[in-house]
């Protein structure tokens, strides 16, 4: 029986590190109706086009300001200066800020599907579903451009703008010069950038294949990934392109297009965001998070569907979940942080609870343990 001292050591060394890296919830914020965009900045503020609102919150999840927007709140950006852009289903491009809350706003032709903004808040660009996308300078429109029937993305960067459409991809100058366009098999969803290139994701109208493309800053095509299925959701933190959908799996690339993980899913996933090769997934009423090696670190079920995830650029992640119907529309933000909290939560009110969580991974590990113990038991009985 002298093993078991040494035996019980190493079960704890081998459990230990899957108990430290199960994500801590700090925060939840809630509000009624649907979140049907979540945004962040540089320093972990978070935007949100909630509802019929623009909502603000601190990177502790505490409510800085909410306004009314013209219709549906739809789309959002959210500057390092904290102007929150927002795109309404109404047709209406709005920007705010405390104090004034809102700073200008202007009305499109269709739905503003995407928006994107400058780190000072001062450039703005928002593409609708007529097909036209637009730039903005404090406020005032500067051009705009019909790129096609439905103006699925729209990205602000350094040099320029990118937006696709169902016709393509297309270049644009701050100016409003086009510089380049490319076209493909199918409607460019979505636009991402990359540190070295551009991330396309190509679905066509009937939605049965995804392709995901990476281009060169001058349009010219580096590689690009076939997916049997519907592509929903791609993300980037610069490194990495995390892709999921009807496919199956979730997909994690490198920016040369090689393979670093494909991890099956139990079901369709409705979003994906990835950071620093960490990949969050939410499908159905469950959210994952994926390590690096692909073995699912962490996860969690909810009380209603997982909608939307989203990683700050300061580390932590958040989780959307709640009910879109008419009768019971609510949306719950949750924030996870791997950085240790004692198990500590801040809800919406700032007030602290305590939430036990469950980590599959965890439960799996101390079963086993226990399992091999008695083992060891039985074994020297015999004996």
């Amino acid at each position: 029986m002298k093993m078991f001292p040494a035996v019980l050591v190493l079960m704890l060394t081998l459990m230990l590190p899957l108990a430290l890296a199960e994500p801590v919830q700090i925060w939840s914020y809630t509000d009624q109706c649907a979140a049907f965009s979540v945004s962040f900045n540089s320093d972990g503020y978070v935007g949100i086009a909630f509802g019929y609102d623009a909502e603000l919150l601190s990177p502790d999840g505490k409510l800085i300001f909410k306004a009314p927007t013209r219709g549906i709140a739809y789309s959002s950006a959210l500057s390092d200066s904290n102007v929150l852009l927002i795109g309404t289903e109404g047709s209406w491009v709005q920007a705010f800020s405390e104090p004034k809350k809102l700073l200008w706003e202007k009305k499109l032709r269709e739905a503003v599907v995407s928006v994107s903004i400058s780190p000072d808040g001062g450039t703005a660009v928002a593409g609708d579903a007529s097909g036209y996308v637009y730039l903005f300078r404090n406020g005032e429109l500067r051009w705009e451009k019909n790129i096609g029937k439905y103006v699925w993305s729209a990205v602000l960067y350094d040099g320029g703008v990118l937006a696709g459409s169902d016709t393509g991809i297309y270049a644009f100058k701050l100016d409003g010069t086009l510089l380049w366009k490319k076209s493909f098999d199918g409607a460019v969803r979505k636009v991402a950038l990359l540190k070295k290139g551009i991330a396309v994701l190509v679905v066509p109208q009937d939605e049965s294949w995804s392709e995901l493309v990476l281009l060169s800053g001058n349009g010219s095509l580096v590689w690009k990934r076939h997916f049997n299925g519907y592509i929903r959701s791609i993300s980037t933190d610069g490194m990495y392109i995390a892709a999921a959908g009807t496919t199956g799996n979730v997909t994690l690339l490198d920016s040369a297009g090689k393979l670093v993980y494909s991890t099956p899913l139990l079901s369709y996933a409705n979003d994906v965001a990835t950071f620093n090769g960490y990949t969050v997934v939410a499908y159905g009423k469950n959210a994952e998070l994926i390590a690096p090696n692909g073995t699912v670190e962490w996860f969690e079920s909810f009380n209603g569907t997982a909608y939307h995830v989203g990683f700050s650029p300061t580390g932590y992640f958040v989780v959307d979940y709640g009910s879109h119907e008419i009768d019971n529309c609510y949306s719950v933000i949750a924030a996870y942080s791997t950085a240790p909290t004692n198990g500590r939560v801040e809800d919406s009110k700032g007030e602290s609870l305590t939430e036990p969580g469950y980590n599959p991974l965890v439960a799996g590990g101390i079963l086993f343990g226990i399992a091999l113990l008695g083992v060891l038991i039985w074994s020297q009985r015999k004996r």
